[in-house]
């Protein structure tokens, strides 16, 4: 099946509410570095969300700042070709800082597709 790349949004903000759920009880980096188990799980999400904005193309990237973007597709890049050299300090940064921002616009993104179809 082929994609489109509002389809690749619906993954992004599924992607983002998986990271939240992730994050749920964590409330310190020292938290986050010592839950192996949490620190994956957000990696993932991380990962999915730098190979789902691969996906979309320029007509959708122009929707966005793209300096999110181009920090979470070099994430993906930097984690997928080294995830033995993990730096968890930039995963927690990425986590709690810039995803945030991107999943609340998603949503509102979202809403606003929905009112304009209704």
């Amino acid at each position: 099946m082929k994609y489109s790349g509002w389809d690749y949004l619906d993954h992004m903000l599924l992607a983002c509410e998986e990271l939240e759920m992730c994050l749920s009880g964590i409330n310190s980096f020292e938290e986050f570095e010592n839950s192996v188990v949490v620190r994956r799980a957000v990696v993932m999400c991380l990962l999915d969300l730098g190979e789902l904005i691969t996906g979309l193309g320029e007509d959708e990237k122009v929707l966005f700042p793209s300096e999110s973007w181009n920090r979470l597709i070099g994430f993906r890049n930097r984690a997928a070709h080294g995830y033995h050299t993990m730096d968890y300090t930039i995963v927690y940064a990425l986590a709690t800082g810039r995803v945030p921002p991107l999943y609340s616009f998603l949503r509102r993104f979202k809403n606003k597709l929905s009112e304009a179809e209704s």
